[in-house]
């Protein structure tokens, strides 16, 4: 991937818990979706999610660093000495992260596409359902 989780920093704290996240590759970080989840074992997590947060857009090169804050805030960022940027956003949970023994949190880099959800007025699309 051309994000990897490098840490959960201050876990179970309300107003320090956060995700860090390491730039490999320039990307947009709005490509990835961040999620809640369990460890079933070493090489497993459960498909059960929870408290998923969608990144917006932001475009972003190699050593950027990606902050996400568990508790409710603003999006800012600040350039640093060697010429990266850290990017800081909020997810705007309510409480931190689950202390669930296990718990863990998944990055998965999306690929997608949308249809609007009304009603089909194309006679071909009608017919096709009801063949």
């Amino acid at each position: 991937m051309k994000v990897e989780i490098k840490h959960i920093k201050d876990f179970s704290d309300p107003e320090k818990e956060r995700v860090v996240f390491k730039v490999n590759a320039p990307t947009n970080i709005g490509l990835y979706v961040v999620a809640e989840s369990v460890k079933v074992n070493d090489n497993a997590i459960s498909s059960e999610i929870k408290n998923q947060y969608w990144f917006p857009d932001q475009d972003l090169k190699i050593g950027d660093l990606v902050v996400l804050y568990t508790k409710k805030g603003e999006k800012k960022s600040i350039l640093n000495k060697d010429g990266s940027t850290t990017y800081f956003f909020y997810w705007g949970l309510e409480k931190p992260l689950s202390s669930v023994k296990k718990s863990c949190v998944v990055l998965f880099e999306t690929s997608w596409m949308f249809k609007e959800a009304s009603p089909s007025t194309d006679n071909e699309e009608t017919k096709e359902q009801t063949e």
